[in-house]
């Protein structure tokens, strides 16, 4: 418990490499090849990322953790998942939080295997029109 005192204030590129973080990142992954490929991954995300530079080290592995365990890739511009910067004022630090992107949820919805159809595209205001009366199916005017 000592190190996560150290590692919370640590820059995150510093507390990634620490043992004790690799060491939690192995034994949650249980694969050394895929645990390399995480740390790339978000350690690319944050670099491209001031805001989640200032975020606690612990809370950005925590998010990432949580889309890895859903194994949804961290890509900002694939929109599965976020790690998003909050102000967390009651305890004085910024922390980065898991928000499920919309392309995330269709994701889990296809993989669980629950939904005979799935469809999804950008609806504007005055073009849904209801529904078709014999399939249930939403109906859209598009111009």
């Amino acid at each position: 418990m000592g190190n996560e005192v150290s590692v919370s204030k640590a820059k995150f590129s510093v507390a990634i490499s620490t043992p004790s973080i690799q060491k939690l990142i192995n034994d949650t992954l249980g694969d050394p090849k895929r645990a390399q490929r995480f740390t790339a991954s978000i350690s690319s995300v944050v670099a491209a990322n001031p805001a989640l530079q200032e975020c606690e080290a612990f809370t950005v592995i925590n998010s990432a953790l949580v889309g890895e365990a859903l194994e949804l890739p961290p890509s900002p511009q694939l929109g599965y998942f976020y790690m998003v910067p909050f102000n967390d004022n009651a305890n004085k630090r910024k922390v980065a939080t898991f928000i499920l992107g919309y392309k995330g949820y269709i994701q889990l919805a296809i993989r669980s295997g629950l939904y005979k159809d799935i469809d999804v595209f950008e609806v504007k205001e005055g073009e849904y029109m209801g529904r078709d009366h014999e399939t249930g199916k939403p109906l859209f005017s598009f111009l």
